[in-house]
């Protein structure tokens, strides 16, 4: 296997068919049943929200490249991140100010996800080859990896496809990952949420105690699936994604007795993202259309892990033309929040830059975002 320096990039691009004039008449009647419908406008203002952030807002060190699908280590004093979309996995030491690679010295095809796992082990996602006909492949193609902490060796194999971003648990070795047919099968593709328990094995790492948890049977086979997170603290509960579901709902299943709550309840896009420390809410990605899928104009905002449904609008990114906030991740502290700059028209997921959002300042955070440790949830 060869490194993956030599990789070639798609472009990711969108392709919409009818005349211009035709696309344009279906963009207005869009746009006035989603006003029509509450929704808030979007892409009506010029610039970059970068150049007009309000003070709870700013942007991360410029010294990061990529700064890509970041995930807290549970102490908040580092993080980890990805150079691209497939790309290499960096850790930022939050004291130093200083970032360090953490893949560089094996060869590899680069990785789609890294997350600590509760052994200080980490776990990736990325693929096991790379097809130069098919540069993007390895996206969709994954694999999961461990990577032994500490160590100068290289990943090894769990034995299992990573597909999308897993949930990984604080206090367990426990995953959560999808098992799917897609991208291979669209309309007939299986997708199924499994668990189980990450084994290192003495240098021969596995997963053990597998077990599905939800499919597409469960959503009259219309939900496309994808965990995100364990809910805080007892982790009893996995936070998931329904995609296709009521165009696409943030939601949560019990894992003792599969119970299924949905937490956002509205006709739009949502997708669930990052849990607080104390599990009384989540933020969620939501774009204001009745696709199945996002197109760009994307932000933030606050799901009430109450079943209410009454969500916070916390960031207003796509009222800058071609812009959005994605991929939303809260500091075990609860004080700041890191995510990144959407632009549309790009791979879904990509970021353009980190951003920091201070809870402890903004005038949206609700006054109930983060309970002691010892208060019940509501």
């Amino acid at each position: 296997m060869t490194s993956k320096d030599g990789r070639t990039r798609g472009t990711g691009r969108w392709m919409r068919g009818g005349s211009p004039r035709a696309r344009g008449v279906r963009g207005l009647w869009l746009a006035a049943a989603l006003t029509a419908c509450g929704a808030p406008p979007s892409g009506f203002r010029n610039g970059s929200p970068v150049d007009q952030l309000p003070p709870h807002i700013s942007p991360f060190v410029t010294s990061i490249e990529g700064g890509l699908r970041p995930a807290w280590h549970e102490s908040g004093r580092r993080f980890l991140y990805l150079d691209d979309l497939v790309g290499d996995v960096f850790e930022f030491d939050m004291e130093t100010g200083t970032s360090r690679p953490l893949t560089a010295h094996f060869a590899h095809w680069g990785f789609t996800r890294a997350h600590y796992l509760a052994n200080g082990d980490l776990l990736l996602c990325g693929p096991a080859e790379f097809d130069p006909d098919d540069p993007e492949r390895g996206r969709w193609h994954a694999q999961f990896w461990l990577l032994e902490s500490g160590g100068g060796g290289a990943a090894r194999p769990l034995g299992e496809r990573c597909f999308e971003g897993p949930a990984v648990a604080r206090h367990s070795m426990r995953i959560a990952w999808v098992r799917t047919d897609l991208p291979e099968k669209m309309l007939t593709a299986r997708s199924e949420i499994w668990t189980g328990i990450v084994d290192p094995n003495e240098g021969r790492p596995r997963i053990i105690e597998a077990r599905r948890v939800l499919g597409r049977s469960d959503f009259y086979g219309l939900a496309m699936l994808e965990p995100q997170d364990f809910r805080p603290p007892d982790e009893t509960e996995l936070l998931f994604t329904a995609y296709a579901w009521r165009g696409g709902e943030a939601m949560g299943v019990d894992l003792e007795t599969g119970r299924v709550v949905n937490y956002t309840q509205s006709p739009w896009y949502e997708e669930m993202e990052g849990v607080t420390p104390d599990g009384r809410y989540a933020f969620v990605e939501r774009e204001f259309t009745m696709r199945n899928s996002p197109k760009g104009p994307i932000d933030l905002w606050l799901a009430p892990l109450d079943g209410s449904g009454e969500l916070v609008r916390m960031t207003t990114f796509s009222e800058f033309a071609g812009f959005g906030a994605n991929n939303p991740v809260v500091r075990p502290d609860c004080r700041s929040v890191l995510f990144g700059l959407r632009e549309t028209g790009g791979q879904h997921g990509n970021s353009s830059g980190l951003l920091v959002y201070d809870l402890a300042s903004s005038l949206l955070t609700p006054a109930d975002l983060c309970a002691p440790a010892s208060a019940s949830r509501d």
